[in-house]
């Protein structure tokens, strides 16, 4: 069950690393679109899940192993952000969002067979 106070620190975890991507984008990750998808804080509030969604014209896997090289730089910016809000700052956990992949593909599929349906 999640409590008030993690789902508050949840939001603000992705509003501020929202941010945080923003400045960070064109330094490191060569322009990329860096969403941050959803955020969940353990019941300690010791660890953050960040699910991330990854829009780039190179591979996504290059941009993500870039992300999971500079975790410690994300943190220290975060924590300047959040150093009022909370004593120790929350181990960030990165993992890739394949929400928009999928949705992307399945647009595909469709209209694909919208066009079948049409030549015939």
């Amino acid at each position: 069950m999640k409590g008030k106070r993690t789902d508050k620190l949840a939001r603000q975890i992705q509003k501020d690393l929202s941010e945080v991507f923003n400045i960070l984008s064109s330094k490191l990750f060569e322009n990329s679109f860096i969403t941050i998808m959803e955020v969940r804080v353990s019941a300690d509030l010791g660890v953050a899940k960040v699910y991330l969604g990854i829009m780039s014209k190179k591979n996504k896997d290059e941009i993500f192993s870039l992300i999971e090289f500079h975790n410690q730089q994300i943190r220290k910016m975060l924590s300047d952000k959040l150093r009022n809000q909370l004593r120790k700052i929350p181990v960030l956990q990165f993992y890739l969002d394949t929400t928009l992949d999928n949705a992307e593909h399945i647009e595909k599929l469709l209209n694909k067979i919208k066009q079948d349906t049409i030549v015939k």
